[in-house]
Protein backbone atom coordinates (compact mmCIF):
# COMPACT_ATOMS: atom_id res chain seq x y z
CA UNK A 1 0.00 0.00 0.00
CA UNK A 2 1.32 3.42 -0.92
CA UNK A 3 2.34 5.55 2.04
CA UNK A 4 0.39 8.61 0.90
CA UNK A 5 -2.91 6.72 0.74
CA UNK A 6 -5.15 7.13 3.77
CA UNK A 7 -6.23 3.88 5.38
CA UNK A 8 -9.88 3.93 6.37
CA UNK A 9 -11.50 0.70 7.55
CA UNK A 10 -15.24 0.45 8.18
CA UNK A 11 -16.59 -2.49 10.17
CA UNK A 12 -20.25 -3.42 10.26
CA UNK A 13 -21.36 -6.38 12.29
CA UNK A 14 -24.05 -8.69 13.50
CA UNK A 15 -24.74 -8.27 17.20
CA UNK A 16 -22.40 -10.46 19.24
CA UNK A 17 -19.97 -11.14 16.38
CA UNK A 18 -17.21 -9.11 18.06
CA UNK A 19 -17.25 -5.98 15.95
CA UNK A 20 -15.94 -3.57 18.56
CA UNK A 21 -13.22 -5.93 19.77
CA UNK A 22 -12.03 -6.72 16.24
CA UNK A 23 -11.95 -2.99 15.48
CA UNK A 24 -10.05 -2.23 18.69
CA UNK A 25 -7.40 -4.89 18.10
CA UNK A 26 -7.05 -3.95 14.43
CA UNK A 27 -6.59 -0.29 15.33
CA UNK A 28 -3.97 -1.20 17.94
CA UNK A 29 -2.09 -3.45 15.54
CA UNK A 30 -2.02 -1.02 12.62
CA UNK A 31 -1.70 2.19 14.63
CA UNK A 32 -5.07 3.58 13.57
CA UNK A 33 -7.56 5.71 15.47
CA UNK A 34 -10.69 3.86 16.57
CA UNK A 35 -14.13 5.44 16.37
CA UNK A 36 -17.12 3.69 17.90
CA UNK A 37 -18.39 5.13 21.17
CA UNK A 38 -16.21 8.14 20.34
CA UNK A 39 -18.81 9.01 17.67
CA UNK A 40 -21.50 9.11 20.36
CA UNK A 41 -19.46 11.58 22.39
CA UNK A 42 -18.87 13.78 19.34
CA UNK A 43 -22.57 13.70 18.41
CA UNK A 44 -23.56 14.63 21.97
CA UNK A 45 -21.19 17.59 21.88
CA UNK A 46 -22.57 18.83 18.56
CA UNK A 47 -26.27 18.32 19.28
CA UNK A 48 -26.39 19.09 22.99
CA UNK A 49 -28.21 15.81 23.62
CA UNK A 50 -27.07 13.49 26.40
CA UNK A 51 -24.82 10.60 25.37
CA UNK A 52 -27.43 8.17 26.70
CA UNK A 53 -29.99 9.69 24.33
CA UNK A 54 -27.62 9.43 21.38
CA UNK A 55 -26.84 5.80 22.20
CA UNK A 56 -30.55 4.94 22.48
CA UNK A 57 -31.44 6.57 19.17
CA UNK A 58 -28.52 5.88 16.84
CA UNK A 59 -28.42 3.07 14.26
CA UNK A 60 -32.21 3.02 14.14
CA UNK A 61 -34.53 3.56 11.21
CA UNK A 62 -37.88 5.36 11.49
CA UNK A 63 -40.88 3.14 12.11
CA UNK A 64 -42.18 3.81 8.61
CA UNK A 65 -40.48 3.58 5.24
CA UNK A 66 -39.65 6.40 2.85
CA UNK A 67 -38.08 5.69 -0.51
CA UNK A 68 -34.86 7.35 -1.54
CA UNK A 69 -31.34 7.31 -0.16
CA UNK A 70 -30.98 9.45 2.98
CA UNK A 71 -34.49 10.80 2.43
CA UNK A 72 -35.16 10.54 6.17
CA UNK A 73 -32.58 13.25 6.82
CA UNK A 74 -34.24 15.57 4.31
CA UNK A 75 -37.74 14.86 5.57
CA UNK A 76 -37.19 14.91 9.33
CA UNK A 77 -34.78 17.80 9.71
CA UNK A 78 -36.70 19.14 12.71
CA UNK A 79 -36.83 15.91 14.70
CA UNK A 80 -34.23 15.00 17.36
CA UNK A 81 -34.06 11.50 15.89
CA UNK A 82 -33.09 12.81 12.46
CA UNK A 83 -30.57 15.19 13.93
CA UNK A 84 -28.76 12.31 15.63
CA UNK A 85 -28.44 10.45 12.34
CA UNK A 86 -27.43 13.53 10.36
CA UNK A 87 -24.77 14.59 12.87
CA UNK A 88 -23.28 11.10 12.96
CA UNK A 89 -23.11 11.01 9.16
CA UNK A 90 -21.29 14.37 9.18
CA UNK A 91 -18.96 13.23 11.96
CA UNK A 92 -18.01 10.13 9.98
CA UNK A 93 -17.11 12.25 6.97
CA UNK A 94 -15.02 14.55 9.17
CA UNK A 95 -13.24 11.62 10.81
CA UNK A 96 -12.36 10.09 7.44
CA UNK A 97 -11.01 13.40 6.20
CA UNK A 98 -8.67 13.66 9.20
CA UNK A 99 -6.70 10.50 8.46
CA UNK A 100 -6.19 6.80 9.10
CA UNK A 101 -8.94 5.21 11.19
CA UNK A 102 -11.29 2.33 11.92
CA UNK A 103 -14.99 3.22 12.10
CA UNK A 104 -17.57 0.82 13.57
CA UNK A 105 -21.14 0.62 12.26
CA UNK A 106 -23.44 3.55 11.42
CA UNK A 107 -23.46 2.78 7.67
CA UNK A 108 -19.96 4.27 7.45
CA UNK A 109 -19.09 2.17 4.39
CA UNK A 110 -21.94 3.78 2.47
CA UNK A 111 -21.37 7.29 3.76
CA UNK A 112 -17.76 6.99 2.62
CA UNK A 113 -18.57 5.26 -0.67
CA UNK A 114 -16.76 8.00 -2.61
CA UNK A 115 -13.67 7.64 -0.39
CA UNK A 116 -11.05 4.93 -0.78
CA UNK A 117 -11.66 2.56 2.12
CA UNK A 118 -11.88 -1.10 3.15
CA UNK A 119 -15.35 -2.28 4.17
CA UNK A 120 -15.69 -5.30 6.47
CA UNK A 121 -18.77 -7.21 7.60
CA UNK A 122 -18.55 -9.60 10.58
CA UNK A 123 -21.05 -12.37 11.20
CA UNK A 124 -21.38 -15.64 13.10
CA UNK A 125 -24.03 -18.23 13.84
CA UNK A 126 -26.81 -17.19 16.19
CA UNK A 127 -25.69 -19.86 18.67
CA UNK A 128 -22.10 -18.57 18.72
CA UNK A 129 -23.20 -14.98 19.20
CA UNK A 130 -25.59 -15.80 22.02
CA UNK A 131 -22.88 -17.76 23.85
CA UNK A 132 -20.37 -14.94 23.38
CA UNK A 133 -22.68 -12.25 24.71
CA UNK A 134 -23.59 -14.33 27.75
CA UNK A 135 -19.91 -15.05 28.43
CA UNK A 136 -19.10 -11.33 28.21
CA UNK A 137 -21.94 -10.44 30.58
CA UNK A 138 -20.68 -12.98 33.09
CA UNK A 139 -17.30 -11.24 33.06
CA UNK A 140 -18.95 -7.96 34.11
CA UNK A 141 -19.99 -8.05 37.81
CA UNK A 142 -22.37 -5.15 37.32
CA UNK A 143 -24.28 -6.61 34.41
CA UNK A 144 -27.36 -8.82 34.50
CA UNK A 145 -26.74 -12.22 32.90
CA UNK A 146 -29.62 -13.13 30.61
CA UNK A 147 -30.84 -16.66 29.97
CA UNK A 148 -30.03 -18.18 26.59
CA UNK A 149 -33.63 -17.64 25.46
CA UNK A 150 -33.63 -13.99 26.53
CA UNK A 151 -30.24 -13.33 24.96
CA UNK A 152 -31.29 -14.99 21.71
CA UNK A 153 -34.32 -12.68 21.60
CA UNK A 154 -32.07 -9.64 22.22
CA UNK A 155 -29.56 -10.66 19.55
CA UNK A 156 -32.31 -11.11 16.97
CA UNK A 157 -33.87 -7.76 17.91
CA UNK A 158 -30.61 -5.82 17.59
CA UNK A 159 -29.84 -7.51 14.27
CA UNK A 160 -33.27 -6.56 12.98
CA UNK A 161 -32.75 -2.97 14.12
CA UNK A 162 -29.32 -2.71 12.47
CA UNK A 163 -30.57 -4.28 9.24
CA UNK A 164 -33.51 -1.88 9.03
CA UNK A 165 -31.26 1.09 9.74
CA UNK A 166 -28.63 0.13 7.19
CA UNK A 167 -31.04 -0.76 4.40
CA UNK A 168 -33.26 2.27 5.05
CA UNK A 169 -30.43 4.79 4.75
CA UNK A 170 -28.39 3.09 2.03
CA UNK A 171 -30.69 1.03 -0.22
CA UNK A 172 -27.96 -1.66 -0.02
CA UNK A 173 -28.16 -5.15 1.46
CA UNK A 174 -26.82 -5.39 5.01
CA UNK A 175 -24.16 -8.12 5.05
CA UNK A 176 -24.35 -8.72 1.31
CA UNK A 177 -21.25 -9.81 -0.60
CA UNK A 178 -22.02 -7.21 -3.24
CA UNK A 179 -21.90 -4.48 -0.58
CA UNK A 180 -18.76 -5.23 1.48
CA UNK A 181 -15.15 -5.98 0.52
CA UNK A 182 -14.60 -8.74 3.08
CA UNK A 183 -17.11 -10.88 4.99
CA UNK A 184 -15.73 -12.82 7.97
CA UNK A 185 -17.36 -15.52 10.07
CA UNK A 186 -15.89 -14.76 13.48
CA UNK A 187 -17.42 -17.96 14.81
CA UNK A 188 -14.83 -19.75 12.67
CA UNK A 189 -11.96 -17.25 12.66
CA UNK A 190 -12.11 -15.99 16.22
CA UNK A 191 -11.37 -12.36 17.07
CA UNK A 192 -7.61 -12.44 16.43
CA UNK A 193 -8.15 -14.51 13.29
CA UNK A 194 -10.50 -11.86 11.94
CA UNK A 195 -7.87 -9.19 12.62
CA UNK A 196 -5.28 -11.33 10.79
CA UNK A 197 -7.59 -11.67 7.77
CA UNK A 198 -8.27 -7.94 7.57
CA UNK A 199 -4.59 -7.10 7.94
CA UNK A 200 -3.66 -9.60 5.22
CA UNK A 201 -6.29 -8.14 2.88
CA UNK A 202 -5.05 -4.61 3.46
CA UNK A 203 -1.40 -5.48 2.96
CA UNK A 204 -1.78 -7.99 0.17
CA UNK A 205 -4.86 -7.12 -1.83
CA UNK A 206 -6.09 -3.59 -1.30
CA UNK A 207 -6.02 -1.58 -4.50
CA UNK A 208 -5.69 -4.53 -6.86
CA UNK A 209 -8.27 -5.55 -9.42
CA UNK A 210 -9.28 -8.84 -11.00
CA UNK A 211 -6.69 -8.46 -13.79
CA UNK A 212 -3.75 -7.38 -11.63
CA UNK A 213 -2.31 -10.87 -11.02
CA UNK A 214 -2.91 -12.37 -14.48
Amino acid sequence: MEENIRLIVTIDREYGSGGHEVARRLADRLGLKLYDEEIIAKAAEKTGYREEYIKDNEEKAPDFSISGIFSAVDTFQASPFARVQEEEFNIIREIAAEGNCVIVGRAADYILSEERHVSIFLFASLEDRVKRKIALDRMDPGREVLSEAAMEKKVKAVDKQRRRYYEFYTDNKWGGHETFDVLINTGRSGINGAVDIIEAYIKGGMGKDILSDM
